[in-house]
C-alpha cells in the first residue's frame, strides 16, 4: 500500500502542459492548444471590419447601418470631381426641388434634393448601377429624356414643373469631411459648403461668380 501510494503521490498533474509533452497521447491532444489559439485569432480579427465601420460612423456622423452606402459616395464624387455637370430641375407641389443631371465623361448621375427651409442633399447613382449586361450606354441626353417625360406627365401630375437648370461653375475636395462648389442658379452664384461622405450641404452663401472653389 505504501509503494501504491508513494507512486500515486509522485504522478505529475494532467494539465494542458502535461497533456503537450506526453509523447503518448498522440497529435489530437497536442493540437487542442493550437486550436484554442486559432480560434481567438478568428475572433480578433472578425471584430475588426466592426469597428472600422463603428469608427467611420463616428468620424462621418453617419447611421452605422449607411456607412458601406456613404464611403461609395465619396468614391463618387471622387470620380467626378471635375465633371461640371448642368441639372434640370424639378419642382413638386410640395416646394421641394430636386435637379438630375449626368457627368458625360462617367456616366454617373447627380441628384439634389433641396427644400423650402434651405436645406440641401446630394446623392449619386452610379452608372455602373443602371448599365445591364450585354447593353450600350445610355445616351448623353438620358437626363433631357427623363425631364421630358416629367413635362409630358405634367398635365397627369399637376404638381410637378421644370424650374430652371443648376449649373456647376466649378468645384473642389478639399478633404473628405470637406467639398465646395460654385453654382449658378437663376442668375446668381452660390458657394456651396458640403460633406461628400453625408451628402449634406452643410453652408450655403451668395458669391461672385468669379469666386474660385476653395475652402471659404
Amino acid at each position: 500500500m505504501t509503494s501504491e501510494a508513494t507512486t500515486f503521490e509522485g504522478m505529475h498533474p494532467m494539465t494542458d502542459r502535461a497533456l503537450d509533452d506526453n509523447p503518448h497521447l498522440g497529435p489530437v491532444n497536442r493540437i487542442v492548444p493550437f486550436l484554442k489559439t486559432a480560434a481567438l485569432v478568428v475572433t480578433i480579427v472578425g471584430a475588426v471590419p466592426t469597428a472600422v465601420t463603428a469608427y467611420h460612423a463616428w468620424q462621418y456622423k453617419v447611421p452605422f447601418s449607411q456607412v458601406s452606402h456613404r464611403l461609395a459616395q465619396y468614391e463618387i464624387w471622387e470620380r467626378n470631381i471635375d465633371c461640371k455637370i448642368e441639372y434640370k430641375a424639378l419642382s413638386t407641389a410640395e416646394g421641394t426641388k430636386i435637379d438630375a443631371g449626368a457627368c458625360d465623361e462617367t456616366g454617373d448621375i447627380s441628384l439634389k434634393v433641396s427644400t423650402d427651409d434651405g436645406k440641401a442633399t446630394y446623392e449619386w447613382i452610379a452608372y455602373n448601377q443602371l448599365q445591364k449586361p450585354g447593353e450600350a450606354p445610355p445616351p448623353a441626353g438620358i437626363i433631357d429624356l427623363l425631364i421630358g417625360a416629367a413635362q409630358a406627365g405634367a398635365v397627369q401630375a399637376k404638381g410637378v414643373q421644370v424650374a430652371q437648370a443648376l449649373e456647376v461653375v466649378c468645384q473642389s475636395l478639399v478633404s473628405k469631411s470637406e467639398l465646395v462648389r460654385i453654382v449658378k442658379e437663376d442668375g446668381k452664384c452660390y458657394r456651396e459648403t458640403m460633406s461628400p461622405v453625408r451628402g449634406t450641404v452643410d453652408k450655403r452663401e451668395e458669391v461672385p461668380c468669379e469666386t474660385k472653389c476653395k475652402a471659404g
